[in-house]
């Protein structure tokens, strides 16, 4: 599987956030940007995953514009800065949202060690559990690719270490990780990093 970001541009009003963002990348890797804040970062995952459309460039997996993948939600998942978790559901309803059959939610109850947390409501879980939680229904119908910002802010050592095993996991499993970082161990675990900064990037 082969992923690309071709010259992407996204401007607010009179504000250029994104001024030509570019890079490629296959399943397998994990692909790291930094930046300051407001570089334009969250800006990028949210037209990476397909959720917002940029004003020029485009997106690709396989040479083929994401804007045209009807089963995108399928191929691309999306944990973004932001809490996506309705706190009044239980574990097990949300990973009945995002999984597409009862196998798929056993596997990742099973991956993600979530046995004991199923039938409990999002709303009393832990900061780090339910990030935790929010990966694993993005993950649960196996996508191509695995979009993450800002994955273990401020989140304790303990979900830190486990969180960056399932993400080493799922690259070994094939998955292309893309994630947004400002934690150094997180970016050493890259293939390739890149920053943000004036709205372009270059590798680090």
């Amino acid at each position: 599987m082969e992923f690309e970001c071709k010259n992407v541009k996204r401007a607010y009003g009179k504000q250029k956030v994104l001024r030509g963002i570019s890079f490629s990348a296959s399943g397998g890797e994990i692909i790291g940007f930094a930046g300051d804040n407001g570089s334009g970062k969250s800006t990028l995952l949210a037209i990476l995953a397909g959720v917002e459309r940029p004003d020029n460039g485009e997106v690709t997996i396989d040479g083929r514009s994401i804007s045209r993948i009807r089963d995108l939600a399928d191929r691309i998942g999306y944990v973004p800065q932001t809490d996506p978790l309705p706190g009044e559901f239980k574990v097990r309803e949300c990973l009945g949202l995002w999984c597409g059959s009862p196998s798929k939610r056993k596997a990742a109850v099973s991956d993600y060690d979530l046995a004991e947390m199923v039938n409990k409501r999002v709303s009393k879980l832990s900061g780090g559990m339910r990030r935790r939680v929010s990966i694993a229904c993005a993950a649960a119908s196996e996508p191509d690719i695995l979009i993450l910002d800002e994955p273990t802010a401020a989140l304790d050592m303990h979900y830190k270490k486990i969180i960056r095993a399932d993400i080493r996991r799922m690259a070994e499993r094939g998955t292309l990780i893309i994630l947004v970082s400002h934690d150094s161990e997180e970016l050493d675990m890259c293939n390739t990093c890149y920053r943000i900064a004036g709205g372009v990037n270059e590798k680090i």
